[in-house]
């Protein structure tokens, strides 16, 4: 494991790197609570939902922006347990660097029907339609917003959108300018080390530079025994915003990253006797992206952007090893047609191509390399009928894939304002979950048990017990198909003061062709002794089925150097397998994987002389075993922060993260991981900035 020490090193030399041109503006401490009031809030703009901005008190969608504010006094210091702040988010933590994280249900490690995107950049990986969440990092400090979207989005954002969106937007070079400087240490966060500079370059070029390295410890299994889950990584990048001219601007940005991924796993060493080999999987994690953007503006009502990134990561673990690079091009136009209307259209191409090494006795694919190929457009209508009070979207995605070929996601929505303070809206959306690499090309073994079989003996012809060895294996073929979901949702919000707010969204989802387990095949081995009983299972599109539930965020400032945030969400699953599915365990785990109530409730105090006072109570529901495991207790954690900006430019903070228990559950464990409770976490920090 590598050291705090070296971390250091390797952030101060990045930092170092930076330009010595002089920072055009000093950095300012973070603002005061008083500084955005919760009617401010609710006027943010926000992207997610149309790709233009428009004020998140009028999006016609489930949205929950987490500000930096928001992240600076949570007293989370991952990107990944900072979403637990979002109502209808499931996020638990599988092990040190794992988590489970999935938008109205459906949630275990490689939760497929949630889209992630940082500054526009698609992190899921093609592998499994999911996130590698230990691998998704910035600087905290340099995050404007994290936006997310609960229910589809796949009408502007494509196939995977279809539980939600989480969009995690980074400040502007030009609003980092100056140094900053923090350091973090604790007994779980064994350090952590971020040097940022920004400079003005030109007069209309703005530049920062970054270096970030952290190490955190291994957690505990449920046996009390250290785990090994210990997590280090060192990542820099920089980014470039220029305005070339009064309707044009250029962003270049790209990252590059390094570390270790512990985790314990299991593989089956032979089958009789059957022995099962445990092992430290130190899993090595690399790589890198570049983004450039550019931005015109034709007028106030018009404008185009073209984007651009490639990407590329390496997992090289024992259980399996990925090399995948990404090219992905993104054109987007806008305008309006009259004052009462408004289009946005765009089309994209993606290609990805992976290079992949597993073992027969874990995990592989067949073939071990594939280049997947996305081709996509999309077209949506804003229509004003009675201006400030109502007001129609309809749109669709085409989308064409080399899995299953053409694919259309419409969706209709509309937003009602009858009073200043009220708005309602509601959506009829359609999404889809294309197949993965994993859907259609894996071999991988689920396990193996000792046991007796009947066996029938050809000479003299009966049937016997012998002792037998069964292995179960997922075979995976090119026959899986797209998972479809049709949404209904509605909501309101009401803003009736400006310390006062309420947003609730109700939804039902009806879902069709979702992934089951089918069993192919029965093969017998009994030619030598014991007898080898290796049962072979295939992906199918078996199960139909039902969510529904509701969620409640309500903001209240009592005083001006108070602030409330309290979440409430409620969901149920109904699931219906096909006549002809003899999958038992697919339907009952995503009834039971996710919790049924989720609440939350957060406390910012500005206290005299620069003091911050902040707590956050955070319960779920118990997990019945269904795709995890084991069974979760309902639980709940708490978190409290002090802060003392001692000046505008130096700022101390003391956390304790999990406060109120030594340990606990929150997930079984992952297919290539065992589970490892959390832990209390207490750590300080000192950020300086210039």
């Amino acid at each position: 494991m590598h050291s705090f020490h070296r971390g250091l090193v390797f952030v101060a030399a990045l930092a170092l790197a930076a330009p010595a041109a002089r920072a055009a503006d000093p950095a300012q401490p973070p603002s005061a609570l008083t500084d955005m009031s919760i009617e401010d809030l609710m006027g943010l703009e926000i992207t997610s939902v149309s790709k233009r901005e428009e004020k998140l008190e009028g999006a016609p969608a489930a949205v929950f922006v987490i500000t930096n504010e928001d992240i600076r006094r949570s007293g989370w210091t991952t990107i990944p347990d900072a979403l637990r702040m979002v109502p209808g988010l499931d996020v638990a933590k599988i092990d040190g660097n794992k988590w489970a994280i999935s938008a109205r249900g459906f949630n275990e490690q490689f939760a497929n029907k949630l889209l992630v995107l940082i500054d526009g950049r698609s992190v899921y990986t093609p592998l499994f339609s999911g996130v590698y969440w230990d691998i998704q990092d910035v600087v905290l400090e340099d995050v404007e917003r994290i936006e997310v979207i609960r229910g589809p989005g796949a009408t502007l954002w494509g196939a995977n959108a279809v539980n939600g969106v989480i969009n995690i937007i980074t400040k502007k070079a030009k609003d980092t300018q100056g140094l900053l400087a923090s350091a973090l240490y604790g007994n779980e966060e064994e350090g952590t080390g971020v040097l940022r500079y920004g400079a003005q370059l030109g007069e209309s070029t703005w530049l920062r530079v970054y270096g970030k390295y952290f190490n955190r410890d291994a957690q505990v299994t449920r046996d009390n025994r250290k785990g090994d889950d210990a997590w280090d990584q060192g990542r820099g990048g920089f980014r470039m915003d220029s305005d070339l001219t009064d309707s044009d601007s250029v962003t270049l940005q790209g990252d590059l990253y390094y570390g270790h991924s512990g985790q314990f796993n299991t593989e089956i060493s032979s089958f009789f006797p059957l022995a099962r080999n445990n092992f430290e999987d130190d899993v090595e994690v690399r790589g890198g992206n570049l983004l450039g953007r550019w931005g015109h503006r034709f007028s106030e009502t018009a404008g185009t952007s073209l984007q651009m990134y490639y990407d590329r990561t390496d997992r090289l673990g024992r259980t399996i090893r990925e090399a995948r690079d990404t090219f992905d091009l993104d054109f987007q136009n806008d305008f309006a047609l009259t004052d009462w209307n408004s289009v946005t259209w765009g089309t994209g191409y993606r290609v990805t191509r992976d290079r992949t090494h597993g073992t027969p006795t874990s995990a592989f694919l067949v073939p071990d390399t594939r280049t997947g190929q996305l081709v996509n457009a999309f077209l949506q209508n804003e229509s004003v009928v009675v201006k400030d009070l109502l007001r129609f979207i309809v749109g669709s995605k085409f989308e064409w894939n080399n899995y299953t070929g053409f694919e259309i996601q419409p969706s209709a929505r509309a937003v009602l304002t009858p009073f200043e303070s009220h708005t309602f809206w509601g959506a009829v959306s359609r999404a889809v979950r294309t197949p993965s690499r994993a859907d259609t090309n894996v071999v991988l073994s689920l396990g193996a048990s000792s046991t007796t079989c009947p066996v029938q003996i050809p000479f003299p012809p009966f049937v016997m017990m012998l002792p037998c060895t069964t292995v179960q294996q997922i075979d995976a073929t090119n026959s899986f198909g797209s998972e479809a979901l049709w949404a209904y949702e509605l909501g309101w919000r009401w803003n009736p003061v400006r310390s006062f707010s309420v947003d609730v969204a109700a939804y039902y989802n009806d879902y069709q062709n979702l992934r089951t387990l089918e069993p192919v095949a029965n093969p017998i081995d009994a030619s030598g002794f014991p007898v080898i009983l290796a049962p072979i299972v295939k992906f199918s599109n078996k199960l139909d089925g039902q969510t529904y539930g509701a969620e409640l965020t309500t903001s209240w400032s009592p005083i001006d150097r108070w602030k409330l945030i309290g979440n409430y969400s409620y969901f149920r699953a109904n699931m219906d397998p096909d006549l002809d599915s003899f999958d038992p365990t697919t339907g009952p785990g995503i009834e039971k994987g996710s919790p049924t109530h989720q609440a939350s409730l957060r406390s910012l105090v500005d206290l005299p002389h620069g003091f911050e006072f902040d707590t956050g109570v955070y319960w779920v529901d118990h997990i019945e075993a269904g795709v995890v495991d084991t069974d979760i207790s309902n639980y709940w954690t708490l978190n409290v922060r002090l802060g003392w900006h001692v000046t505008d430019n130096l700022e101390l903070s003391v956390v304790g993260q999990n406060a109120q228990e030594a340990q606990h559950d929150e997930f079984g464990g992952g297919l290539f991981s065992a589970g490892t409770d959390v832990e209390r976490s207490v750590f300080g920090q000192v950020t300086v900035r210039y």
